[in-house]
């Protein structure tokens, strides 16, 4: 895992709120339309990889604050100071727990649990309901799947999610829950486009 000096932590969110405030500030009237698209998606790009950096610092909190230091539970503190609700704290210290960097008992860095999830978000190549699609399927697998299965399955959803939209993943995993093995399916493109 790599390490980073305070000074250059405050530096780069110091830039990074300048950037985005100059982006606000920007007009789009000179543009094309496939220009206004082609922002759009660079600009949902970018969005979908600013929960990457936020799974690590609340896996940090986790590990190295208590409830004391925090002034209650986690989930709590979070809702409280970023003003969201407490189903939305839980779900965030959940994700990041998924997809955020852990470490061993021991210190050493090991990688997230739904690797290929996270590696499409941090690549921005999926958005918030993909991961919660994955998620859910992974988490939905019995104990008697082992962890390759587990692993493959998370691979090839986290591929497919790059391919397609959230709504279209929701039917992906076609196995059941309790099923030894999962199956995930490929979707065709013969839906028309306003169908999901």
């Amino acid at each position: 895992m790599r390490s980073s000096r305070r000074e250059d932590i405050v530096e780069v969110f110091d830039a990074l709120h300048t950037v985005v405030s100059r982006v606000c500030e920007l007009s789009f009237d000179v543009l094309t339309t496939p220009e206004r698209l082609g922002l759009l998606e660079r600009l949902e790009q970018e969005a979908r990889r600013l929960p990457v950096p936020g799974h690590e610092l609340i896996n940090q909190l986790a590990e190295q604050a208590d409830d004391t230091e925090l002034g209650s539970r986690l989930p709590a503190a979070l809702a409280e100071r970023l003003h969201i609700t407490r189903a939305e704290a839980n779900r965030r210290v959940a994700e990041a727990a998924d997809l955020g960097p852990r470490r061993a008992i021991t210190g050493e860095p090991l990688a997230p649990l739904l690797t290929a999830t996270a590696q499409a978000q941090y690549t921005g190549r999926i958005g918030g309901a993909h991961v919660q699609v994955i998620r859910s399927f992974v988490h939905r697998l019995p104990c008697s799947v082992d962890i390759e299965t587990r692993e493959k399955a998370e691979t090839h959803l986290a591929k497919l999610a790059t391919q397609y939209r959230p709504t279209r993943c929701q039917n992906w995993p076609t196995g059941s829950p309790t099923a030894s093995t999962p199956t995930v399916t490929t979707p065709t493109r013969t839906a028309p486009a306003g169908a999901d």
